[in-house]
C-alpha cells in the first residue's frame, strides 16, 4: 500500500516493456508510487475507479480506444477526479493540441528519459502542493507560479544568477528553523536585499524554495520563504 503522503499513479501502455521501466522509474521517484497498471483503455477506466490515483500516465495508442478518448472518459462525474500526463510517440502538433484539450496537464514524447520523468513528477508534486498549501492565493504572482511550475522548461541559469551566490542562497535557508525574509538573508550571506529577493523569486520559479506572504500590525504582507 503507499503512504499517507505518497501521490499514486496509474500507468497506462499497451506495451509491457514500457509499463515496466515506467513502474520502475516512477517508484524511484520519492513521494510517489505506482497503483495500478492498465495495458487498454476499458482497462484504465475500470482501474482508475477502482484505485482512485491522483495521476495518470496515459499513451494515446491503445488497443481497444483512442487514449484521448480515455482521457475523455476519465473527466466524467462517475470517475474520481485524476491528473493526467500522456506519454506518447505522437509527435503532431494537432495530438498535443487534442490532449491539452482533453485536460492533460502535460506531454511527453517516447522515448522518455528517465531523468526527464522524474523531473517532470518533481515538477508536479511541487505544483500539488502549492495548490495544496491553502484556500486563497494573495497575490497574482502566486497564481503565476503554479502555472510555471509544472510546465518550467530546464533552460539555462540566467547571466545575472551565480551558481555560487544560487548555492549560498539555498544553504543560508536551510539553516534556518522555519523561515526567513529576503532581508534576513541578505544580512546572512552580506548581499543586498534586492539581490536576496531576486534570487528566492528565482528559486521559488523553479519550485526548489517557497514564499509566502506574513501579514503584520501593519497590514503589509511581508514574504517569507523556505526550502519546499
Amino acid at each position: 500500500m503507499p503512504e499517507a503522503k505518497d501521490i499514486t499513479v496509474l500507468i497506462v501502455d499497451d506495451d509491457p516493456v514500457v509499463t515496466a521501466a515506467l513502474h520502475a522509474q516512477v517508484n524511484r521517484v520519492l513521494g510517489f508510487k505506482v497503483v495500478g497498471i492498465a495495458h487498454t483503455g476499458h482497462a484504465a477506466l475500470a482501474a482508475a475507479g477502482r484505485f482512485a490515483p491522483r495521476l495518470i500516465l496515459l499513451d494515446l495508442h491503445l488497443p481497444d480506444l483512442p487514449g484521448l478518448e480515455v482521457a475523455h472518459r476519465l473527466r466524467r462525474p462517475d470517475q474520481p477526479p485524476a491528473d493526467v500526463i500522456v506519454i506518447s510517440g505522437h509527435h503532431e502538433s494537432a495530438a498535443v493540441r487534442a490532449a491539452m484539450q482533453r485536460g492533460a496537464l502535460y506531454y511527453l514524447v517516447k522515448p522518455t528519459r528517465a531523468g526527464t520523468l522524474e523531473q517532470t513528477l518533481l515538477r508536479y508534486a511541487a505544483t500539488v502542493e502549492q495548490l495544496s498549501a491553502g484556500d486563497r492565493f494573495a497575490e497574482q504572482q502566486e497564481i503565476d507560479r503554479v502555472f510555471r511550475s509544472l510546465h518550467l522548461d530546464q533552460a539555462a541559469r540566467p547571466k545575472s544568477i551565480s551558481a555560487a551566490t544560487e548555492q549560498a542562497v539555498l544553504d543560508a535557508l536551510s539553516s534556518v528553523k522555519e523561515d526567513a525574509s529576503a532581508h534576513e538573508l541578505a544580512k546572512m550571506i552580506g548581499i543586498s536585499r534586492a539581490t536576496a529577493r531576486r534570487y528566492l523569486e528565482y528559486l521559488a520559479d523553479r519550485g526548489q524554495v517557497e514564499g509566502r506572504p506574513r501579514y503584520g500590525p501593519t497590514g503589509r504582507p511581508q514574504h517569507r520563504y523556505r526550502i519546499r
